[in-house]
């Protein structure tokens, strides 16, 4: 027992020998050697999706205004946030024009990546304000940046003048006929001003009625806007038969609207106190009251349009009332010449500065429509009394101007000629352009 047990204890020990020498034989045995290869920098360009702004970069916009843009929503709009720019415009007195926004017109402004302005172009009045012999030239007010400030000027627009000839059929209203032939619509307006004395554009026109106009147009020299329309040299109508026709003439130092014949289209009145605007009530003796819903008297027409149509003067003369009264609302009353006197009445406001003692002359604005006083709606309600008497403005008939004398009038029967001939080859455009 005593041998088995010492031979277990040799035999384990030489294991455990053996075991130790393995390891001894590992932990010595030499590495082979591995040269590592030196660090390298490598750069490569990463591209990113869009360039860095360069702060010198700039950009020439066109916008158009809008109604109710004030300057920092017209530049927001474009991308431009200028704090400098806007504080010059409003203390500069020659930019502060520039305040003055009307809606459908263009400005142009050039910015830089960083939104600053560089300069900005905007024109005062239509190109039809500066079109007449006697009229005011448009302005444009130029604002550059020089360097940290800027700088404002104003110049005069050079304009280019031509003539335009059109002939159209009206089918159902003058409007409608003049939109479709592309005849501006401020020439149209003229011509219903110009016949409205002989012609009630809402009551009188028939279809098949012919129109011709020769109408002068102007534009910016080198300006890519279209002419805009101006004024009418010439025109004719022919309704239900009859012939109507006015041409200019020079006159006085001015420009006055003659039939071919020599008689004078200028009344001392206009028919219509609105451009735009139907008749929604008519002058009756017995109207049923749309208030007080009983029959009275309507001793005047009233004019449906919106809220703040221009209301113009139907005639020179002073003012003899601006204010409130009763059922009238706010309303203006004008005393003419010749016993003559008009009223507007139910307007939203008055033209500013208008007073009692003022000068009035024919067209010149006087309030704007409303719905004050005894009022359903927005509408003008316009009277004209003679003497005192209220008449109906739609059918009285309205004073000519001062008649010519026998130069003027050997003068004008010689332009008038040539505007007839001018006329006639309409018809013969129109024919060949048939055939």
């Amino acid at each position: 027992m005593h041998r088995n047990a010492r031979f277990r204890q040799v035999a384990l020990a030489t294991a455990l020998v053996s075991a130790l020498g393995a390891v001894t034989a590992f932990g010595v045995a030499p590495l082979t050697q591995v040269e590592i290869p030196p660090a390298e920098r490598i750069t490569e360009p990463v591209l990113l999706g869009l360039p860095l702004p360069d702060p010198v970069d700039r950009f020439m916009q066109t916008e158009t205004i809008r109604r109710g843009d004030t300057m920092a929503v017209l530049l927001g709009r474009i991308g431009a946030n200028d704090g400098e720019f806007l504080r010059f415009v409003v203390r500069d007195p020659v930019a502060r024009k520039a305040l003055q926004l009307r809606a459908g017109r263009d400005v142009q402004v050039e910015i830089d990546s960083l939104g600053r302005v560089v300069q900005f172009s905007y024109r005062l009045g239509g190109l039809e304000e500066g079109s007449g012999d006697d009229s005011v030239p448009s302005k444009r007010i130029e604002i550059r940046r020089d360097d940290e400030r800027f700088v404002a000027s104003q110049e005069d627009i050079p304009l280019e003048r031509s003539v335009e000839m059109r002939s159209v059929e009206i089918r159902s209203s003058l409007f409608a006929a003049t939109d479709a032939a592309n005849i501006p619509e401020n020439v149209a307006i003229k011509i219903a001003e110009i016949f409205g004395g002989d012609i009630d554009f809402q009551r009188d026109l028939r279809k098949g009625d012919q129109l011709r106009v020769l109408y002068e147009t102007v534009r910016e020299a080198d300006g890519l806007d279209a002419p805009a329309g101006s004024r009418v040299v010439a025109a004719e109508i022919v309704n239900d038969g009859k012939r109507h026709s006015a041409f200019l003439f020079e006159r006085d130092g001015g420009s006055e609207y003659f039939s071919f014949d020599g008689r004078s289209l200028k009344k001392a009145f206009l028919r219509n106190p609105l451009e735009f605007s139907r008749i929604t009530s008519g002058f009756s003796l017995s109207r049923l009251h749309p208030i007080s819903n009983d029959w009275r008297a309507h001793r005047g027409v009233d004019f449906g349009a919106p809220t703040g149509t221009r209301v113009r003067a139907t005639a020179d003369g002073t003012v003899e009332f601006v204010g409130q009264q009763r059922g009238y609302g706010n309303v203006v009353m004008i005393d003419h010449r010749g016993g003559y006197s008009t009223v507007y009445a139910h307007l939203n406001g008055f033209q500013p500065g208008l007073r009692r003692g003022s000068t009035i002359r024919q067209g010149d604005n006087v309030g704007f429509v409303g719905s004050t006083g005894w009022a359903t709606g927005p509408h003008l309600h316009y009277e004209l009394k003679i003497r005192g008497n209220q008449v109906d403005p739609m059918r009285v008939a309205l004073p000519d101007s001062k008649a010519l004398d026998g130069a003027e009038e050997q003068r004008l029967r010689q332009a008038a000629s040539v505007v007839a001939r001018q006329l006639a080859e309409l018809d013969t455009v129109r024919l060949a352009s048939f055939e």
